[in-house]
């Protein structure tokens, strides 16, 4: 996106930051924006948590954020998916329970960890990732207890599976 702030860019006459806080507002006590760094989405009006561990992408994010929250779940969602819905986010909420550390959709087989439910106790598994510079958040599952919502149910609520699309280059605006 050409070094672009993508939460920033417009979609449909709204950023895809404000279309997310939109469907998380009702759904979350409170929304953190996690950053590798202080820049533009750190002036949101919202509580911004910043990487522990410099250069080590998403998973960094992930972990910041856990460390911050003081409730037992962390509803993550990327900051370049544009349709979020919040029908398919109460799919995954509905699944969680205190026997799992992550409600985890699947799509086509595939992990979709960046919008996923993680409980607090996951962070010490992530934090062990981070420290052997194993920055694959999907791969994070692996060490967890997933409750896994696969594709028949997310497809009940988002036919399409719009809520996973992400922004990567400028034609996909």
């Amino acid at each position: 996106m050409g070094g672009a702030t993508k939460p920033l860019l417009v979609v449909d006459g709204e950023t895809i930051f404000d279309r997310q806080r939109a469907v998380l507002a009702p759904r979350a006590r409170e929304v953190i924006v996690a950053l590798a760094e202080p820049g533009p989405l750190a002036q949101v009006g919202l509580r911004a948590v910043y990487d522990r561990v410099p250069d080590a992408g998403p998973l960094a994010g992930l972990a910041s954020a856990l460390a911050a929250i003081d409730t037992p779940w962390l509803l993550a969602i990327a900051g370049d998916m544009p349709a979020i819905s919040g029908q398919l986010l109460d799919v995954l909420i509905a699944h969680a329970h205190e026997d799992v550390d992550a409600v985890a959709p699947r799509v086509g087989g595939w992990p979709e960890p960046l919008c996923a439910l993680w409980h607090r106790r996951a962070l010490g598994f992530l934090d062990a990732r981070l420290a052997r510079g194993d920055y694959k958040v999907a791969a994070a599952l692996d060490d967890l207890r997933v409750a896994w919502v696969d594709e028949p149910a997310l497809r009940a609520v988002d036919p399409a599976l719009a809520s996973f699309r992400n922004l990567n280059r400028p034609d996909e605006l």
